[in-house]
């Protein structure tokens, strides 16, 4: 027993060693996305008080990634660490569950927000979310998350392998959403969760269709009208010069600005899916190959096994991006922020 025991460690040592870089990489990915979006809150709690109908959605997405992707970087290195010889099937069920409820809420909200940019650009004289409908399509993803994801706890756990490490047989334990018990009833399940994260992907990407059609068109007008526009700032800025300014000249700044800051607004929310879609692809497809191969991880090479666990836990990066993106396309975010941190 003991000389077998020793084997599995041996055994599980070698594949820690195997996957030690993607360990560094989750490590980096955890802390990267976990100070971001503590940023993000800290600037919407202590400098944008007022919520704002844009920004509704934005701080409870950086509490929704912040918690999903702490909880898949805990499990991602504890699975690293502990390949073949994972510690606790509690511990293992646990994990899963709260991965699968915290990624479903996270993806659930860019729903909420596609719907919202969609009745705001594509039907601005129809029914808007107002506070209301908000929360309660906010409830409405909590609930249906969390219950969606309760099979997890009966069909996860530590499942038995087997397999050869230096010319001996050896067994071992591994973390797994299907712990075999109830294969038919995990299969119907998994590929249930399969169809709702295409179905999520289909949903999110049609409703923005529309939005960039809007948005190309808006900038291609832009730019048809601006040569008309610059002749009329050249008007403008040679009266200016004989004139003294008046009160308008404020005004025209002001519009201008709001303008420029809803078209970034508009583009950001875009971007934020756009990375969505990319980051969960490679995701819904690996969540196949492990399902229809369950021993795929036991015969590649390492550095097979590590290109696919990178694909396989690409999903994370949608967690981690969001608040480079706020910095980039959101005007006041970005104001905020540095007078956050400012010295006073």
């Amino acid at each position: 027993m003991g000389s077998n025991y020793n084997l599995t460690l041996q055994w599980n040592q070698d594949y820690y060693d195997k996957l030690l870089p993607s360990v560094f990489l989750q490590g980096a990915i955890f802390l990267f996305g976990f100070i971001g979006n503590i940023i993000v809150l800290m600037v919407y709690f202590f400098r944008m008080k007022a919520n704002r109908d844009d920004r509704y959605f934005i701080p409870i997405l950086a509490v929704f990634d912040l918690v999903a992707g702490t909880v898949a970087s805990v499990f991602y290195v504890l699975e690293s660490i502990y390949f073949v010889d994972f510690p606790s099937t509690g511990l293992c069920k646990g994990l899963l569950f709260a991965m699968t409820s915290t990624s479903s809420l996270s993806a659930l909200l860019l729903i909420a927000i596609a719907v919202q940019r969609y009745l705001k650009i594509c039907k601005p004289l129809g029914d808007q979310m107002d506070e209301a409908k908000r929360k309660i399509c906010l409830a409405a993803i909590v609930i249906f998350s969390i219950v969606n994801s309760c099979p997890v706890l009966l069909f996860s756990g530590n499942k038995y392998i087997g397999g050869e490490f230096n010319g001996f047989n050896v067994t071992g334990w591994t973390c797994f959403t299907g712990s075999g018990k109830y294969p038919n009833y995990e299969a119907i399940y998994y590929y249930i969760i399969f169809f709702l994260m295409v179905a999520n992907i289909l949903t999110v990407a049609f409703l923005y269709i529309p939005i960039g059609i809007q948005l190309y068109r808006h900038i291609k007008l832009k730019d048809l009208r601006r040569p008309s526009m610059d002749i009329a700032s050249t008007q403008f800025e040679s009266i200016s010069e004989s004139k003294p300014s008046d009160g308008s000249t404020g005004e025209i700044i002001r519009k201008k600005t709001m303008h420029a800051s809803k078209i970034n607004f508009n583009s950001m929310f875009l971007t934020i899916i756009i990375f969505y879609l990319v980051s969960y692809t490679p995701t819904c497809v690996f969540l196949i190959i492990s399902k229809l191969n369950h021993e795929l991880w036991y015969n590649i090479s390492t550095t097979e096994m590590i290109i696919y666990f990178i694909l396989q836990r690409f999903y994370v990066i949608n967690h981690v991006v969001n608040p480079l993106i706020y910095g980039y396309y959101d005007l006041k975010f970005r104001k905020d922020l540095v007078s956050l941190f400012r010295c006073s």
